[in-house]
């Protein structure tokens, strides 16, 4: 007797960028039945080989850790930023798959709950991009997203990079306001005072700290600067500025001022609420009073799979 084929019910979607890949398997009503995680996939940063075992992880850990059996997935859904992989390697893993691909805008929009786009998408986590779409024309417009040398301001990784630079300059004494942002360094690293130099010099040539270890350094500002840090709040208020000039550009670029559209925003440097998103609230309301700043909450993931549903693929 043969074992009865699996029904095939299950949709597993993959997203991730620099910080790391994100796995969702879902039933067909759209309820997420498991979530996991692995390192990043974006192959203008990590090698290729590197990525592609980050989504053989992703998706045998959300398989596993779901109790799903592999053969019930009928879609495989992707937005990942820079690589594409398909059957030839997960094809055993999920043999009756059809495979789809998506944009990083297309998950921004979705974790907002927009799957019919007209507006702008920005995203605020490792990197920073924006996107704008026009649902009427299909006029389109991308800045930003350049990457730590040529850009992302606006990013949580631009927080990061200020506060270790700036930190370097308390340290002499080249700052005199008061501040804790080098204790709070020193505690976040585990370092001391009097080594601070030196460590400070290991840490950044010669271990180095990662992209998404300095991008994590967002979370230690961002939280002095709610406790009034002034150099920790000087150092977010400038990142939410151009945050917010990004997104203006693009909403500049396809639309009018007296026009009505959404406004899209993700990514986790946004967990600080209005320190970052006062900036592009207040410039939307003087510019675009006819936008609507929504703010996705959505797993980026799970987004993704309410979007292929929506579409009915």
């Amino acid at each position: 007797m043969t074992e009865a084929t699996p029904a095939c019910d299950i949709l597993l979607c993959l997203e991730g960028g620099g910080t790391r890949c994100q796995a969702a398997v879902l039933d067909g009503t759209g309820a997420c039945l498991g979530l996991a995680q692995s390192s990043d996939v974006n192959t203008n940063f990590v090698s290729g080989d590197a990525a592609q075992q980050a989504v053989v992880d992703a998706v045998t850990e959300v398989l596993d850790a779901s109790g799903i059996d592999g053969g019930r997935v009928w879609c495989f859904a992707s937005a990942l930023v820079g690589p594409r992989f398909g059957p030839e390697l997960l094809g055993r893993a999920i043999p009756n798959a059809t495979y789809h691909y998506a944009s990083e805008r297309d998950v921004v929009f979705a974790r907002a709950g927009v799957y019919n786009p007209h507006g702008v998408a920005v995203v605020a986590a490792t990197g920073c991009t924006a996107w704008g779409v026009r649902k009427d024309d299909g006029r389109t417009a991308a800045m930003g997203g350049w990457g730590t040398l040529l850009g992302d301001e606006g990013s949580a990784y631009a927080v990061g990079v200020a506060a270790l630079r700036t930190a370097a300059r308390v340290y002499d004494g080249r700052i005199a306001t008061t501040t804790r942002l080098v204790d709070t360094l020193i505690d976040h690293f585990g370092i001391d005072y009097e080594s601070y130099r030196p460590d400070m010099y290991r840490l950044a040539y010669r271990e180095p700290i990662s992209r998404p270890e300095i991008a994590a350094l967002a979370r230690v500002v961002t939280r002095l600067a709610a406790d009034g840090d002034l150099v920790a709040l000087q150092i977010v208020q400038e990142t939410a500025d151009d945050l917010a000039a990004l997104a203006l550009d693009v909403a500049h670029r396809i639309f009018d001022a007296t026009e009505i559209f959404v406004v899209a925003a993700a990514g986790g440097l946004l967990n600080a609420g209005e320190l970052v998103l006062g900036p592009l609230r207040r410039h939307l309301a003087d510019e675009f009073p006819g936008a609507t700043l929504i703010v996705g909450a959505e797993e980026p993931a799970v987004a993704l799979g309410r979007l292929v549903l929506n579409r009915g693929l």
